[in-house]
């Protein structure tokens, strides 16, 4: 392997570190999101059977 590819090697592999971590926080983000989606549904699903039953 040369000196060349050597070099291009580690900056692909760091250009790969980046990626990895930035997919990451993206995926935390995601599910972070996601989360609170949920949560709220819960939240409207509940107030629908209050409602329903005539408490609020």
């Amino acid at each position: 392997m040369t000196e060349t590819e050597l070099v291009e090697l580690k900056e692909f592999l760091k250009l790969a570190k980046i990626i990895e971590h930035q997919m990451k926080e993206l995926a935390d983000f995601t599910l972070e999101i996601n989360q609170k989606y949920e949560k709220r549904l819960a939240e409207i699903r509940v107030a629908k059977k209050l409602q329903a039953s005539g408490i609020e």
